[in-house]
């Protein structure tokens, strides 16, 4: 006891002694997790409130994709987060951005993740898994509750509602605008602000530091640019991933959509 010592003030007294002679806590570095070009996608949704879809007023979401390098983004805007509107709208953000990088970057929404193992590794949704074979795409989950991991789309969610929403009021809107109509003014957004401006980070335009990744992005296969014509993407498959499948899908040659409707008949 430190009465023993001679001290004869209060207990509170002597603690607020000890807590001020504590040494400041230091705040850790912050890390940022730069990729090279070509390397990384980082996707994840936000969720906007109301908007209006045709006459009516809907709960709006909307996909949100950024390259790591240049911090080019892409949008598409949705109705729901299932998982096949969720893989279509991806699939959507990566023809935007101009193709495939080496590997995306999610968190463990369901529709990526259907749960962990025991020692807390994520387990990957079956579809999504069959998506990335196609695309010759490198499926990474972000560790929970560690934000910094995917900060680059992070920030870009707090931007499509802090800079986007004010942009789309000074716009000439439909009477009743469609996802589409959402969709191409997110697009203008894209090419007339953010790629025109110089990334505090990097140090680079994010137009021209895209023109630079451009050329390391991977083509979207045919057949899945064709199902993205559908209501939902109908390329997966219910076998798991396919390593054959995979290499077809980097070798398969873009064409015409109109080939494949007339193959349909």
């Amino acid at each position: 006891m430190v009465a023993d010592y001679g001290y004869q003030g209060s207990y509170p007294a002597f603690a607020r002694q000890l807590r001020s002679m504590r040494p400041a806590r230091v705040a850790d570095p912050e890390i940022r997790l730069e990729t090279e070009p070509g390397h990384q996608v980082q996707a994840d949704w936000a969720h906007l409130g109301l908007w209006r879809l045709g006459e009516r007023l809907v709960e709006l979401y909307g996909m949100v994709a950024i390259l790591g390098y240049s911090r080019r983004p892409a949008f598409r805007f949705a109705t729901d987060l299932t998982w096949p509107t969720t893989l279509e709208k991806l699939a959507w953000c990566l023809h935007d951005l101009g193709g495939v990088p080496y590997e995306a970057l999610t968190d463990r929404d369901p529709a990526f993740c259907v749960g962990q193992t025991s020692d807390g590794k994520a387990i990957l949704a079956l579809e999504w898994m069959d998506l990335c074979s196609v695309l010759g795409l490198v499926p990474k989950v972000c560790r929970p509750y560690w934000a910094q991991t995917k900060g680059k789309v992070e920030r870009m969610v707090r931007e499509l509602k802090e800079g986007f929403l004010p942009w789309l009021t000074g716009q000439v809107m439909p009477q009743q605008p469609t996802l589409a109509d959402y969709d191409r003014l997110a697009q203008r957004w894209v090419e007339e602000v953010v790629c025109q401006r110089r990334h505090r980070t990097t140090g680079k335009v994010v137009g021209e530091a895209w023109e630079e990744e451009l050329g390391l992005l991977r083509p979207i296969p045919a057949r899945v640019l064709a199902g993205m014509e559908t209501p939902s993407l109908t390329v997966l498959s219910s076998k798991g991933p396919d390593p054959e499948q995979r290499q077809l899908g980097e070798r398969v040659e873009v064409r015409d959509l109109a080939e494949y409707e007339e193959a349909l008949g």
